[in-house]
């Protein structure tokens, strides 16, 4: 998540207001004249959320010249749902990379699915429509690398320091990337 700070970000629903209300929160956000970020019962969908400088909030806010940037909850929650033709777009460029390259790799794969079945299959998409969603949505077609996975995990830790789990995934995301730097300065001492 983004720092809210001088932002104004248009809620569309209860539920959006909600999950943006607690990540403000935890940045130390107020409403405007209180002590707390909960849910006001005065508020209508859609609706304008103000984050100032100041760490206070305000509701129903309008859009100036000011120096806010402006997001869509939607965008900063990961809550906006593809369009069919963003879908299509997708799966048409997984079908068509299909035979150069292992089903292991494959996102869709059997082995790379929670549900076990290959997604690659219209007949396996019944009862897997939301975990076909989340796959397309990542916009990958093969699964990530043990090496993307640590430049993932280390990115995600430097955005947000505070909410990365140490968990064994980041550990060992860790070690490779000790690893990558005394190849580096291996290679770097031998060809010079």
């Amino acid at each position: 998540m983004i720092n809210l700070k001088n932002t104004c970000i248009l809620v569309r629903t209860k539920e959006e207001n909600e999950m943006l209300l607690k990540e403000a929160e935890k940045q130390g956000f107020h409403w405007f004249g209180r002590s707390d970020c909960q849910p006001l019962k005065i508020q209508h969908f859609p609706d304008i959320l103000k984050f100032s400088n100041s760490k206070d909030v305000v509701y129903n806010a309008r859009i100036g010249a000011e120096d806010s940037t402006f997001y869509e909850a939607s965008e900063l929650l990961g809550g906006k749902e593809m369009t069919a033709r963003e879908f299509i777009k997708w799966y048409v460029n997984v079908d068509f990379s299909c035979g150069r390259r292992n089903c292991d790799e494959c996102i869709l794969g059997r082995k790379n699915t929670k549900c076990n079945n290959q997604l690659c299959t219209t007949c396996n998409w019944k009862n897997n429509i939301d975990e076909l969603l989340e796959i397309a949505k990542s916009g990958r077609i093969t699964v990530p690398t043990p090496e993307e996975k640590a430049i993932s995990a280390l990115e995600n830790f430097i955005e947000n320091p505070d909410r990365t789990a140490l968990n064994d995934e980041f550990v060992e995301s860790l070690k490779l990337a000790v690893e990558k730097l005394k190849e580096v300065k291996i290679d770097g001492e031998i060809n010079t």
